[in-house]
């Protein structure tokens, strides 16, 4: 039998072992530490054995009879025989002893098809042409979904995380391992930087200027000295970006540059001087016909080699993850599984990942516009994944399309108008960068100017960076 025929399946296994946990709960603790549904290769014996953890934890009992209820409409189940089935592996039930070893099998069957399969993926990948590190690296992206074998510590002492915890804190109160700084004072107070491996997603509605707050960070680093840069740019060509960053050098708006008649001879001179700048800085721009997760890391490996030793690669920027590939019949599952394969590429690439994602379009609707973890499209997998999420929001642009209040006749009052101007006074030129969710420091907000123009973003105290 080849590998592509080879099932790598236990059917006893899984059924002895769903039939233990249906006689007794109480041994669901024994394996609970490490079996996870997935690791079942029978989609029913899955489905079963997550209806058994599901009540388990809601303190009800599992039992044939109580599951004959709970999965009355799993048509796989009826086929098997429904109620019978149940009984029958209750009846056939491994005994206490044998409980782990048995859970181990079921795992280690599941670790086997995940080789299969990412075995399989690279050789088509090879045959089909594919580049050898692009291929290598779809591996390494496969190998780290492996389960986790039943015999690895399933605990870590206080002691070690203790000691652990004391080096770290350590090396950082010595100043020998620093964090990743966005550049914008403000925002870095309250992240107290990224740390390597860290996603940190940045939403915002359309035109909040989430493209130009990543922009920023990006040129902040890239022209720090000694740090490079990847931005993987799946809705922009590169020279849209380049444009972009010039424009934030020379202060001169973008937007003109579509424009002959609109632009005049010295801002145009000052806006090539802009882009001669922007030539010397340490980025480089991924394009967007690169769109899964592990060309994406293929390509971030290119980009450190280029950079040499004396520039690492210290950032990557994918501008938006949403449009990235990944398998998956639904949209639901292929989002998902971006966010899982993007926090393992920043865990091995050891720097910051920031991802940007758009949102849903029922927060035009809300009273307050200011965006919330659940607004964040597609799924939430990448809350979960996401170590730090910012969102932009920038009441000047909301206030503009509402316009000032209308009167009963539908006009404008001279106080109506007064009032609006007032507020657009009060937010002009303002964002508010909303950090939701923050596992190295606080949640909070932090106002800093910007000019949507130039895409430049400034520290409120810093009046010589406003706009002229």
């Amino acid at each position: 039998m080849n590998l592509d025929q080879k099932e790598f399946y236990t059917p006893e296994a899984e059924q002895q072992l769903l039939g233990a946990l249906l006689t007794d709960n109480g041994k669901l603790a024994m394996v609970g530490d490490f079996l996870l549904p997935e690791h079942f290769h029978d989609p029913v014996h899955r489905r079963i054995y997550e209806v058994i953890r599901g009540r388990v934890a809601k303190g009800h009992i599992a039992s044939p009879v109580t599951l004959k209820m709970a999965m009355e409409g799993d048509e796989g189940l009826k086929e098997l025989g429904g109620a019978r089935y149940l009984a029958k592996m209750a009846g056939a039930s491994v005994a206490s002893y044998a409980l782990r070893d048995y859970a181990r099998v079921v795992v280690q069957d599941a670790a086997r098809r995940t080789l299969r399969d990412a075995a399989q993926g690279a050789m088509s990948g090879l045959s089909g042409g594919g580049e050898p590190q692009e291929v290598a690296l779809r591996l390494l992206h496969a190998l780290q979904s492996l389960p986790e074998d039943a015999g690895q510590e399933s605990s870590v002492s206080l002691g070690r995380a203790v000691i652990e915890a004391v080096t770290e804190a350590k090396e950082i109160y010595e100043g020998t391992r620093s964090f990743f700084k966005t550049g914008i004072r403000a925002l870095d107070q309250v992240l107290k930087g990224l740390a390597p491996g860290d996603f940190c997603l940045i939403g915002g509605a359309t035109s909040a200027g989430k493209t130009s707050l990543a922009l920023e960070i990006a040129k902040n680093s890239a022209f720090r000295g000694g740090e490079g840069v990847a931005f993987v740019s799946l809705e922009m060509t590169h020279q849209q970006l380049a444009t972009r960053l010039a424009s934030s050098f020379a202060r001169v708006p973008y937007a003109a540059l579509r424009d002959a008649g609109s632009m005049s001879e010295k801002d145009f001179r000052t806006w090539c001087e802009g882009a001669q700048e922007t030539a010397k800085g340490n980025l480089r721009i991924i394009p967007k016909h690169v769109r899964d997760v592990p060309a994406i890391h293929a390509a971030c490996k290119r980009v450190d080699r280029e950079f040499g030793d004396h520039v690492p690669l210290s950032l990557v920027v994918i501008d938006y993850v949403q449009l990235c590939r990944a398998p998956g019949a639904k949209r639901f599952e292929q989002m998902t599984e971006v966010s899982i394969q993007t926090k393992h590429m920043a865990a091995m690439l050891g720097v910051p990942v920031i991802g940007l994602v758009q949102l849903s379009r029922d927060l035009g609707h809300r009273d307050d516009k200011r965006p919330g973890l659940s607004d964040i499209k597609e799924t939430g997998q990448f809350e979960n994944d996401a170590d730090q999420v910012i969102f932009c929001h920038r009441e000047q642009y909301w206030l503009e399309r509402k316009g000032p209040q209308l009167d009963r006749s539908g006009q404008v009052t001279m106080e109506a108008q007064a009032d609006f101007e007032a507020d657009m006074a009060a937010c002009r030129n303002r964002v508010e960068l909303i950090v939701r969710k923050n596992r190295h420091g606080q949640l909070a907000t932090a106002e800093v100017g910007c000019h949507m123009p130039t895409a430049r973003f400034w520290d409120l105290q810093a009046q010589e960076e406003m706009p002229l």
